[in-house]
């Protein structure tokens, strides 16, 4: 049987003779029925607040999932960005790579080009010297002749004597020498 604080102020009890004081039973039913209805209350009030709380419980439970399913998200999507940084990465570093080899093999191709042409130019300037040595001794070989040839002409008085030209080549003077021996 569920009592009310109504019921115990209102329950009426027999009287006998030797019973108990009248006064003070309903004094302590009033004092009860008071306790009582104010524990009713507090149990009320708290069955709401239990309420309160369990919809707080289940909207921080809501707010838990969601984190979580924002984490989880987060996480797969860090590792989706770290993967393609990473691709790209790799597809920068092969670029690269395949451009410097490229570069390099350009850069060795001018190099044989350019020691192929130093080659070829050394080659012309030996053949320039060779030609140019030729022609000077071919000049000073001449030279004894077109002396003698210059002396027949000539009137011996009017002239002041020269150094005689011997006819056999002379070595070319140490300064033409000099030229050709630096240039090789």
């Amino acid at each position: 049987m569920h009592l009310s604080p109504l019921d115990i102020k209102n329950q009426q009890f027999s009287r006998s003779f030797r019973g108990f004081n009248p006064d003070a039973v309903n004094s302590f039913l009033n004092l009860l029925a008071n306790e009582l209805e104010e524990l009713i209350r507090q149990n009320s009030d708290n069955a709401i607040r239990i309420k309160g709380l369990e919809e707080q419980l289940e909207n921080y439970a809501k707010i838990e999932r969601s984190i979580n399913e924002t984490l989880l998200l987060a996480q797969q999507t860090a590792s989706e960005v770290s993967q393609n940084a990473q691709k790209k990465a790799d597809v920068i570093v092969k670029e690269a790579t395949l451009r410097a080899e490229q570069e390099a093999a350009e850069v060795r191709e001018r190099i044989g080009m350019l020691k192929a042409e130093y080659v070829s130019l050394q080659s012309q300037r030996d053949a320039f010297f060779a030609r140019f040595k030729g022609l000077l001794t071919s000049q000073l070989s001449l030279l004894p002749a077109l002396s003698d040839d210059v002396e027949e002409k000539t009137d011996a008085s009017n002239i002041a004597p020269a150094a005689r030209i011997s006819d056999e080549p002379e070595e070319a003077s140490p300064v033409v020498e000099e030229i050709f021996d630096s240039e090789k």
